[in-house]
This record gives structure tokens, C-alpha cells and sequence, in this order.
């Protein structure tokens, strides 16, 4: 009986333990690239416009070149808010400008090419700051400057096609720093140019170009830096005839291109930096006359170009660099016109394009590399008008371009189905859009602004994705009594959180479990998921004094939505009268 009694004892007191206060609300963040497309600032006051262009982020700092319609086009810069969207300097002092160019990002620092006006076109750097942005080096004296045409960044150093009076164009390498800027080797000895502009690409530690050593005429040539180690690789057209290798582009370790052997157009060409690895891919004509590969892409480990055999017309083929694996994709136009695809632009392992199948005018389309895999994304523009796609540029995992559904040029978002293909508003993120960059996780373009002009625009792709934060509930404020000095060792229930995409990861600031010293302890909780969406709520634990000072216990002493003291209050009230009880019965 007196066992049954305790236990009715403890039943109570556990019954006023349990009772719970209201959870916490939570506060909902949406992952911080989740705010909508912004214009970053009025350059150019007034409806004239900036023409922002040649976009490139360097940490939280984007560099680009604008004209305020006072100095001209010059170097600007943005941490995304109006307010810090301003020019960094004026390097051209007047309303010509400098108009910079070939904007890379080398060692954390921007470098690029300007023309001060006195000086004309020669490489510049900059950190930011007025102060820091400066000419590396005077590589042409006067005004006509070295005119860098190439700007490649390989082993922490960059590597131009520029001149002087002296070489003409030839190969150079700076650091960033006047000392640090040299000419590599005077391939073309004299005045004469060697280097053919845009030609340079980067395939590891190599250095991949077309060049003219007056004995060859242009050819194939490598260099790892070094005077010696600038070497013709291969003499394509022999007899002192030119090859005039083009196009090259990079596919792993591989560069492909095309060029001309002297017997034939141009054909597409491979080569791994051996002159017995440089060799035609594919012989597909048959003849010396034919159309050249174009628009040679690099897509998950193969090359996508367009092509016209002569019987589909221009269409789009692949190659893995071997000939029995050089094809023609699709027929996408039958007949002998073509769809003549072209704006080609990599996603992870699909081919973007825009082509036209002769019904539908021209739309975007993707590829896989199979016939089945070659498909319409969207008749953006139905019927035969087409909404001519441009401007394409992949972004994470979505791809932004530019297209007319017959309302006017607009921006475009697409995940690669129907459904995923649409039109961003016009009225968030500006009219005709162009020069679409994705550049440090954001995509930058000029677009019309309402009474701006055309203006600098910034968006997060991850604004067209997950931006709903999970919903959270927190665990109800937790009371207990110390069980020593230290305080008590406090279990709390967990708080619940769902999320209609994706896992939701809990964080506590302080765990379950824990030892909490007495007083009041907000105990922080946030549920973040795999977006970067996160939701955050506040209990509270509260922690009353032991009660009489008694000797310490080593366990819990939760309570959870009741004063902490109120159960040891009405045990010591039971206990008493339970004991008397016990006499009188004896």
C-alpha cells in the first residue's frame, strides 16, 4: 500500500512536470542569392544609359567597363549595392575614355589593358582603388602602345600577344609588376608580327597558339614559358606554305582546331603537344574544297561543332577525336539547308544551341551527343518567326539566354525542360538584355531600366530555385531544479522541421544533454537546407536553485512549462502527511 501511495506521489508530481508552454514562432531566411534581379546602380544619370559590358567578379567586387556619359568608357566597379557602384578611375581624363579590355582576374588582383591617352593600349592592374590601379609596364613606346590582343592566365603569371617597335607582335609573360612583364622569345625575328591575335589557350602547363617564324608561315606552336621551351609543334602545310591553325579550343587534355595541310580547306585537327599526336581527326570530304568546322565547343569530355557536308547543310556533329567517332548529331532541318545551329554553350554534360528545323523558326534546342538526345527545348515563339535565342550562358545548373516571344527581347531562364523554360519579368529584371556573364555565382548583364537607360543588372541564379525555408517548431521552454551547484543536466525534445525539397539539417546552440548552471538560457535552433534556406526559433531553459541546499544527485531535474519549484513544493507537502499516515495505521 505505501508503495502504491509514492508511486500515486510521483504520478503527480510528474503530471505538473510535463505541462508545456506555447513553441516558439520561427524566423524564416531565404538563402541570401534568393533576392531578385536589381539594377546596381544609375552610372549614367538620366535616360542616355551606361552600356555596361565586360563583366568580372574578383571576391565580393565586380569589375566592368561603363560610360557615364562624362569620362567615357572607364573602369568601373560594384559590391552590389547602388551605393557602392562607382567609378575607379579615370585613366583617360576627358569623355573619350580608356575603354579597357581583356578583364582577368590574376593573383586576386584585376589586370586588363587601357588606353591612358598618351600611352595607347598596354596592360594594366588594379586593386580597387584609385591608387592601385596603375600600368604594369610600357611595352610599345608612344602612343600607339603594344595593343595586347591575348590575355591568358596559366601557372599564376599571364601571357600576352602584344608588341614594340622593336619585335612586332610576339609572346610576353607579366606578373603583375613592371620587373616581372618580359618578352619570351621573338618568334618572328625583327619588327615583323608572329603571334596571330586570339589564338593563345591554355591546356595545363602548356600554352597553345598559331605563329609565324617566317620559315614555316603560321603554324601550330607550344610554349611552357621558356625561351627554349617556345617550339613549333608541328609543320602542318610543309614547304614554307601556312597551315593557319584556328578555332583551337580545349577538351580535357586534348586541343583540338582546324587547319590546312596544303592539299585541302580547313579540317579539324587534334593535337596532345607531340607532332606525332598532331593529326587530322577525320578526312570527311574526300576533296580539297569544302566548308571548315565552325563553332567548336567543348562539352563533357567531347567536341560539338557545326558543319556543312555538302548534304545536310550546316548541322550539328560531335567528335571524340578518333575518325569512326566524328558524326553527324542530327539532321535537324532535313534536306540539303540545314538548321545551321550556332550560339553553342556547354551545361554540365548537354549542348545549348539555337537552330532552326524549318517549322518553328529558330528556337533552343540541346543535345547529349545521340540523335534521341537532340531535342527542342521550347517553342518559345509559336509558329514560324522563331524567337531567335541568343545570348546564351550557363549558370550552375540553369541556363539564361535572351528570346522574343513576339513581345520583345527578353530575359530567359531554363532548366532544360518545357515546363523549366521561362521568361523572367521584364519588369524586375529590365528590357532587352546583353552581355549575359556569370561571374562569381552571379549573372551580370546591361539591361533597359525604366528611366535609366541601359544599366548594370545583377541576379542570383538560386532566385529560380529553392527559396522556401523550412518550417520550424521549437521545443517548448524547459524549467528544472539544480540538482548541485553546477546546475541540472537538462533533455529537451527535439524541435521539428519539414521541407517540401530537399533534407533539413537541426542545429542546437546548446545540445540536449547538456549541463545547464541555473538561471535563464535561450537555447537557439536553426534548420538549415540543402539550398541554403534556413529557419531559426529561441526556448528558453530555465534553471531554479537546489531546493534546501540538500546533498547533490547526479540526474536530470526537468521540468518543462511550470514553475520549476512548484512540484518539489507539493512533494514536500505529500511526503509529511503520507508519513503520518503511516503511523496512525500502526
Amino acid at each position: 500500500m505505501a508503495h502504491r501511495s509514492m508511486m500515486a506521489v510521483w504520478r503527480l508530481v510528474l503530471a505538473l512536470a510535463v505541462g508545456s508552454a506555447l513553441p516558439a514562432r520561427a524566423e524564416s531566411t531565404p538563402h541570401p542569392g534568393c533576392r531578385p534581379p536589381a539594377v546596381l546602380g544609375d552610372v549614367s544619370p538620366g535616360a542616355g544609359g551606361a552600356s555596361p559590358g565586360s563583366f568580372l567578379r574578383i571576391g565580393e567586387t565586380v569589375y566592368f567597363v561603363a560610360d557615364d556619359g562624362e569620362h567615357g568608357a572607364e573602369l568601373w566597379k560594384s559590391d552590389g549595392t547602388e551605393a557602392g557602384t562607382v567609378l575607379v578611375k579615370d585613366i583617360q581624363p576627358g569623355p573619350e575614355g580608356s575603354n579597357p579590355g581583356l578583364l582577368t582576374e590574376l593573383n586576386g588582383e584585376l589586370l586588363f589593358i587601357a588606353n591612358d591617352g598618351t600611352r595607347g593600349f598596354e596592360p594594366w592592374r588594379s586593386d580597387g582603388t584609385p591608387a592601385g590601379t596603375v600600368m604594369v609596364r610600357e611595352l610599345n613606346a608612344g602612343r600607339e602602345g603594344g595593343n595586347p590582343t591575348d590575355l591568358v592566365v596559366m601557372g599564376g603569371k599571364a601571357w600576352l600577344a602584344t608588341g614594340d617597335h622593336l619585335t612586332g607582335r610576339e609572346l610576353w609573360v607579366t606578373d603583375g609588376t613592371f620587373d616581372g612583364t618580359r618578352l619570351v622569345k621573338d618568334i618572328h625575328p625583327g619588327p615583323g608580327t608572329s603571334i596571330t591575335a586570339r589564338s593563345m589557350r591554355a591546356v595545363g602547363n602548356t600554352l597553345y597558339f598559331a605563329a609565324d617564324d617566317v620559315t614555316h608561315g603560321f603554324e601550330l606552336w607550344k610554349s611552357d614559358g621558356t625561351e627554349a621551351g617556345t617550339v613549333l609543334v608541328k609543320d602542318i602545310a610543309a614547304a614554307g606554305a601556312s597551315a593557319y591553325p584556328g578555332r583551337l579550343t580545349v577538351v580535357g587534355d586534348t586541343l583540338f582546331f582546324t587547319a590546312n595541310d596544303g592539299t585541302t580547306d580547313d579540317d579539324l585537327w587534334r593535337s596532345d603537344g607531340t607532332e606525332a599526336g598532331t593529326v587530322r581527326v577525320a578526312e570527311l570530304f574526300g576533296k580539297p574544297l569544302h566548308p571548315a568546322p565552325e563553332e567548336l565547343t567543348a562539352v563533357g569530355g567531347r567536341l560539338f561543332f557545326r558543319l556543312d557536308d555538302e548534304v545536310h547543310g550546316p548541322e550539328l556533329w560531335v567528335s571524340d577525336g578518333t575518325s569512326g567517332g566524328t558524326r553527324l548529331v542530327r539532321d535537324i532541318h532535313a534536306g540539303a539547308i540545314g538548321s545551321n545551329p550556332h550560339s553553342f554553350v556547354a551545361l554540365g554534360d548537354t549542348l545549348y544551341f539555337a537552330a532552326d528545323d524549318g517549322h518553328g523558326g529558330v528556337e533552343l534546342w540541346k543535345s547529349d551527343g545521340t540523335e534521341a538526345g537532340t531535342v527542342l527545348v521550347k517553342d518559345v515563339r509559336a509558329g514560324s518567326l522563331g524567337a531567335s535565342p541568343g545570348e546564351l550562358t550557363a549558370a550552375d545548373s540553369r541556363l539564361f539566354f535572351t528570346a522574343d516571344d513576339g513581345t520583345g527581347a527578353t530575359l530567359w531562364v531554363s532548366d532544360g525542360t518545357e515546363v523549366g523554360t521561362r521568361a523572367v519579368d521584364a519588369g524586375v529584371a529590365g528590357g532587352e538584355p546583353l552581355t549575359l556573364t556569370y561571374t562569381g555565382g552571379t549573372l551580370y548583364y546591361s539591361a533597359n531600366a525604366e528611366g535609366r537607360g541601359r544599366e548594370p543588372h545583377a541576379l542570383s541564379p538560386a532566385f529560380f530555385g529553392d527559396c522556401t525555408p523550412p518550417v520550424l517548431t521549437c521545443p517548448a521552454d524547459v524549467e528544472a531544479v539544480a540538482t548541485g551547484a553546477g546546475g541540472a543536466v537538462v533533455h529537451y525534445s527535439p524541435a521539428q522541421a519539414t521541407d517540401g525539397v530537399s533534407e533539413v539539417t537541426l542545429g542546437y546552440g546548446t545540445p540536449s544533454g547538456a549541463t545547464f548552471p541555473p538561471g535563464e538560457h535561450p537555447v537557439r535552433v536553426t534548420a538549415s537546407d540543402t539550398a541554403g534556406n534556413t529557419a531559426s526559433c529561441t526556448f528558453t531553459v530555465r534553471v531554479g536553485a537546489a531546493p534546501g541546499g540538500g546533498p547533490e544527485d547526479s540526474g536530470c531535474g526537468c521540468t518543462s512549462g511550470f514553475a520549476a519549484d512548484a512540484p518539489w513544493l507539493l512533494l514536500g507537502a505529500l511526503v509529511p502527511l503520507r508519513a503520518r499516515r503511516r503511523r496512525s495505521s500502526r
